[in-house]
């Protein structure tokens, strides 16, 4: 379906005294909700009927909040079509002004996070871009600031701070819905009431854009998932063996093989969609016999990997094989650091709003596990993440600042 134009203010009555997650008592929609009723603009926008008060107690219902930070990723616990395609932190660096105008033209507007204030420090909010003028992005505030969306509202003007537009988005959340049609309602096109129509999640009608080989070395077997939530197997659809060939359902999606962190949108032979692990992926010049072995009837996980950037949702730690099986063993880390002190914290993603894994004591020794040429230049270095094996054994981020060789 066209993207529809769907407006909600965090402020607006119904919701605004409403408690965001599990924050504390001053942690209200209408104080700090504004992630909130953007994913509830953005969801409502692709027929998923939300508004910032049912889409905080659903979120909630599924532990979607870190206090009154929302996991990103929660939301294909509630729509299994909608997933995080892209969750990039743009604090340090230009924002991908590209990845979020090709997002935009397939129909799926982006969530960023700007600063709101001219003042000094930082102090974050989120809107929804969903076209692009000029140099500019049209963008539906949850801050009662245009409400009409029948009229444009411009992101420069107000939350540019005096940086170029590329310095301007320090946040980029792109969530893919699979019902998409490729197309946004601009402006005045469509009214936009705040109670959409519900409509049913209609399966997409997906053609291939290439094929892929589930490498050999995947003795376990590969999942394909309805959804990027590796914390279970409930959203398996089905596990395919070691030589499967799989159909790409992503215009991208061979740019993708083989990329650490990267998932693809693939379908089976037997016709089953979701999303692959590309890391276990291999590019196919020619068609390759189908292996003689059918799916794999236990169950199987992703194998970790070690990821060179900050990954949407973490890869899980691969469960035994019914049998036992030699294996390639991993590559063990190349480098430790030692925690400064004061100590430290490993967070899910690289990001200090991300959930806390662990709290690191001054003077532990930290598993790195990335490229050691990468790794080496963020070591001691503040606003630099490495990706490393906390104390407790789950991987992680910690700002390079924090530890030293």
């Amino acid at each position: 379906m066209t993207f529809q134009l769907i407006y909600y203010s965090q402020q607006d009555p119904k919701w605004k005294e409403d408690i965001l997650g599990f924050g504390d008592p001053g942690d209200t929609i209408g104080y700090v909700g504004c992630a909130l009723t953007s994913t509830a603009m953005l969801l409502s926008g692709h027929g998923y009927p939300e508004n910032p008060k049912t889409l905080n107690q659903k979120l909630k219902n599924v532990g979607g909040f870190v206090s009154a930070g929302i996991r990103w990723n929660a939301v294909s616990q509630i729509y299994p079509q909608v997933n995080v395609k892209s969750n990039i932190s743009c604090l340090n660096a230009d924002a991908p002004l590209g990845l979020i105008d090709a997002s935009i033209a397939a129909g799926q507007p982006v969530i960023v996070m700007v600063d709101s204030t001219p003042a000094a420090g930082l102090l974050t909010h989120w809107v929804v871009l969903y076209a692009k003028e000029g140099s500019d992005y049209l963008m539906l505030d949850p801050w009662p600031y245009q409400t009409d969306v029948a009229k444009k509202t411009y992101l420069m003007p107000r939350y540019s701070q005096g940086n170029p537009l590329q310095r301007s988005i320090m946040h980029v959340i792109i969530y893919e819905s699979f019902n998409a049609s490729g197309g946004i309602a601009q402006p005045g096109s469509t009214p936009a009431t705040g109670t959409p129509q519900a409509q049913p999640p209609a399966a997409p009608v997906s053609t291939g854009t290439g094929t892929a080989r589930v490498k050999a070395d995947v003795t376990w077997g590969l999942n394909i998932r309805s959804s990027l939530d590796t914390s279970s197997m409930a959203n398996v659809v089905v596990s395919v063996p070691a030589g499967s060939i799989l159909t790409l359902l992503e215009a991208d999606g061979l740019s993708k093989i083989g990329a650490i962190n990267q998932w693809v949108r693939v379908r089976d032979s037997q016709g089953h969609e979701g999303y692959a692990a590309a890391w276990y992926l291999e590019k196919t010049q020619t068609a390759a016999p189908a292996p003689a072995a059918g799916p794999v009837t236990s169950p199987a996980t992703e194998a970790p990997a070690s990821p060179s950037t900050p990954a949407s949702t973490p890869a899980s730690t691969p469960s035994t094989p019914a049998t036992p099986q030699v294996t390639t063993p991993p590559e063990k880390p190349k480098l430790t650091v030692v925690v400064k002190t004061g100590g430290a914290k490993v967070y899910q993603t690289a990001s200090a709003k991300s959930a806390v894994l662990s709290t690191e004591k001054s003077g532990a020794r930290l598993s790195v596990v990335e490229a050691a040429d990468k790794a080496a230049s963020k070591i001691g270095v503040a606003g630099k993440w490495l990706t490393v094996k906390g104390s407790n054994g789950k991987r992680g981020y910690v700002d390079g600042g924090s530890v030293k060789k």
